[in-house]
C-alpha cells in the first residue's frame, strides 16, 4: 500500500452513532453465540444422562436376574507356576490385599473368554500399595442361563471380604485374580489374621514370576 492511499484512509473518520453500533453488533454476535452453546448444552445433557443411566441399568439388570437354578459349567485351566506354593503365588503377582466386595460392574467377553468384574474397597495391603475402590476381574461369569466357573471357583459375593492375589491388567485398568487361588473368602477375624501372617511370611520369601 503506497502512502498517498494510506494517508487518504486515515483521513477517514467512522461516525460516533456507526461506531456505537457496530460495538452493539459484537456483543448481539456474542450474546447469541453463548446462547446456542448453552441450547446445545441443555439438549445433550439429557442424552449424557441417558447413555450413564443405561450402562448402570444394565449392569444392575444383568445381575438382578441371574437364573435361579443355572446350568453350572466348569472349566478347567492350566497354570504357568505351582499355584498352591504361596511363594511362587505372590511372586507372580503385583498385589495381595484384603478387600471388599461392594457389588458387580459388569462382564467382558473381549479376550475370548467370559470374565465379570467387580468394585471392591481395599482393606489392608500384603503386597503393593492399593487404596481406596479399584475394579477386581474375575474369570467366568453368567451367559444365558449358563454360569461359567473356572476351576469351580465361586463369584465374588457382594458384601463379603477376601485375601485377593491379582495382577494388574494396564489396558483395562482392573486387577485379575488367580482362579481359584486368588479369592479366598475371610469368614471370621481369626482366620483374617491367620491368612494375613500366612501371606505377609510367603511375600518374604517369595518367588519372582519368570
Amino acid at each position: 500500500m503506497n502512502n498517498n492511499l494510506q494517508s487518504e484512509l486515515n483521513k477517514i473518520e467512522i461516525p460516533e452513532g456507526l461506531s456505537k453500533r457496530s460495538e452493539l453488533g459484537v456483543q448481539r454476535a456474542k450474546s447469541e453465540m453463548i446462547s446456542k452453546t448453552k441450547k446445545r448444552m441443555l439438549l445433550a445433557a439429557p442424552a449424557i444422562a441417558a447413555a450413564i443411566a443405561l450402562s448402570v441399568v444394565g449392569a444392575a439388570l444383568l445381575f438382578e436376574n441371574t437364573p435361579v437354578n443355572p446350568e453350572v459349567q466348569n472349566i478347567s485351566t492350566s497354570y504357568a507356576f505351582d499355584v498352591t506354593d504361596q511363594k511362587q503365588l505372590v511372586g507372580w503377582a503385583d498385589n495381595v490385599f484384603i478387600g471388599r466386595v461392594k457389588e458387580a460392574k459388569g462382564t467382558s467377553n473381549e479376550d475370548g473368554f467370559l470374565e465379570t468384574q467387580f468394585e471392591v474397597e481395599v482393606a489392608e495391603n500384603i503386597k503393593g500399595e492399593l487404596n481406596g475402590s479399584i475394579t477386581v476381574n474375575q474369570q467366568g461369569g453368567y451367559e444365558g442361563n449358563k454360569l461359567l466357573l473356572v476351576e469351580n471357583d465361586q463369584l465374588l459375593k457382594e458384601g463379603e471380604s477376601y485375601l485377593f492375589v491379582s495382577r494388574y491388567n494396564k489396558k483395562h485398568g482392573w486387577h485379575t485374580i488367580v482362579p481359584a487361588y486368588g479369592d479366598i473368602l475371610i469368614e471370621n477375624e481369626a482366620q483374617k489374621d491367620d491368612i494375613i501372617s500366612i501371606y505377609k511370611a510367603a511375600y518374604e520369601k517369595e518367588v519372582p514370576f519368570e
